[in-house]
């Protein structure tokens, strides 16, 4: 059963992954009609609005379990939700295109390498896995050009980027569990409220910036429901429950395959090409997910040996 479970959580996390590289695409589509600090709180108010019609009263009915992992919701909510996009709207103002991508596909092996600190083994298969998962990103988002990794130069931005890649990695293991009788739709409602605080101030700062933009036509308007249901409801929904049943150390494997993902809807919905670069990738990330899960399974045998 807790075999089961494994597969079950990484299908979820699978799912979020790729509601993740879809809404990349679609946001795409809303470029130059729509600030991004404005389209991130519109999307995350337009989730709360949606997800209060439903889960209201399960909320008012686990608050008092809630209120009690409250202090980990608001830093999951900052963290995860409310800091990443300021950071990485504020670190594409001083570097390149190609560092934010490289640093953010960066965030599974902080998810190992925290988790290490604080004291969780990781198998061997596991730190292995996780390097040509790594390798196989870098290698595609550089689009097979290793050299440019070499001619990279470091600027400010790097290190907010790296803040926000360093964030999601510990809220990703904030989220690994949860006490009993809190359902990921309190936690889910929760932290979007909070993040919606948070991203209020940012909204009203960008306001004032002379490259505000906001003109709701239909583009925009479809970037934002998209954004709110897929990416921000379904997406994080299931990124919860992944983390919560596979654990947060496989999920950042699975969470390597974003950007070759976000390369396949570029092809089909955006006519972007295709190429041996992704296949090259594709079987480096996939091969590196494959191979970290057998550390997981190993690490799942010894669980159930230890609780027989």
């Amino acid at each position: 059963m807790f075999k089961n479970q494994v597969i079950v959580g990484s299908l979820y996390a699978l799912l979020a992954t790729v509601l993740w590289a879809g809404a990349f695409v679609v946001a795409r589509l809303a470029v130059g009609q729509i600030s991004p600090m404005t389209l991130g709180a519109s999307r995350w108010f337009m989730a709360l609005v949606i997800l209060s019609f439903f889960t209201l009263p399960k909320v008012r009915k686990e608050w008092h379990i809630a209120k009690k992992f409250l202090p980990q919701i608001i830093a999951a909510a900052g963290l995860g939700v409310a800091a990443y996009s300021p950071l990485s709207y504020f670190a594409a103002q001083t570097t390149s295109a190609i560092n934010l991508s490289l640093i953010s596909v960066t965030t599974p092996i902080f998810i190992v390498i925290i988790a290490s600190l604080m004291g969780q083994k990781q198998s061997l298969n596991t730190w292995l896995g996780c390097t040509v998962a790594l390798i196989g990103s870098f290698y595609l988002v550089c689009n097979g050009e290793i050299g440019r990794l070499l001619a990279l130069q470091f600027a400010a931005g790097d290190l907010l980027m790296l803040a926000a890649a360093i964030g999601f990695a510990i809220y990703s293991l904030i989220l690994k569990k949860i006490p009993d009788g809190l359902s990921q739709a309190t936690i889910l409602t929760l932290m979007a409220f909070f993040a919606v605080l948070m991203l209020i101030p940012c909204v009203i700062w960008e306001s004032t910036q002379p490259s505000m933009l906001f003109n709701m036509n239909g583009i925009v308007f479809f970037s934002i429901t998209f954004s709110a249901i897929c990416s921000s409801i379904i997406a994080w929904w299931t990124w919860n429950i992944g983390l919560e049943k596979a654990g947060p150390e496989l999920s950042g494997m699975i969470y390597y395959s974003l950007p070759l993902w976000g390369g396949f809807f570029a092809f089909v919905f955006l006519g972007e090409t295709m190429g041996m670069t992704h296949l090259v990738s594709g079987i480096l990330i996939i091969g590196g997910i494959f191979w970290a899960s057998r550390g997981t399974k190993k690490e799942t045998a010894e669980a159930i040996s230890k609780e027989a």
